[in-house]
Order: structure tokens, then sequence, then C-alpha cells
């Protein structure tokens, strides 16, 4: 029900797919979680070639430019750094 309710709610129902917590260690932004300072996944939104993970300390996105390649850009925004403001969501 949450799943569908915030896929629903991010627009997100065609292009990309909650990930649910178990299986939060088998996505490609695990890897670059810092473990060590205590971060941990809140949310994360997985389409065919990104990754949208929300962490208590920054959102991380691993960016992908086709499904097919394994190459990835990894960009994490750090909340103290860049502070989350005018947020909207497309419906």
């Amino acid at each position: 029900m949450l799943k569908k309710l915030a896929s629903d709610a991010f627009g997100l129902r065609d292009i990309g797919t909650i990930i649910d917590k178990k299986d939060f260690n088998r996505v490609d932004a695990d890897d670059y979680i810092m473990h060590e300072d205590g971060e941990q996944i809140f949310f994360l939104i997985k389409s065919r070639t990104d990754e949208y993970c929300f962490t208590n300390l920054a959102l991380i996105h691993v960016d992908g430019t086709s499904a097919v390649s394994k190459k990835r850009l990894v960009t994490r925004y750090d909340y103290y750094k860049k502070p989350i403001s005018r947020v909207s969501i497309e419906t």
C-alpha cells in the first residue's frame, strides 16, 4: 500500500519503483552509503537507469545513461550543504 501511494505521490508509477527496505542491499546506491557515519537509507526510488536514494544525511543520485551500460555517475547532495527547498510534486 505504502509503495503504491509513494509511487502515485511522486508520479513514478510508470518510470520508477519504490524499493522495499529488505532490498536496499541489492541496489547500487548502497555502495555509497557512509555506514561509519551512521548513515542509513530511508527511501529509495529506482528506474531502469537511475536511482534516487534518500538517507538521513544526503540525497544520492546514481545516474546511468542507459539501462544496458554499467557505467554510473554518482552525485551526492549532502543536506547540510544543499538544503532541500521549493519541493513540488508533478501529478
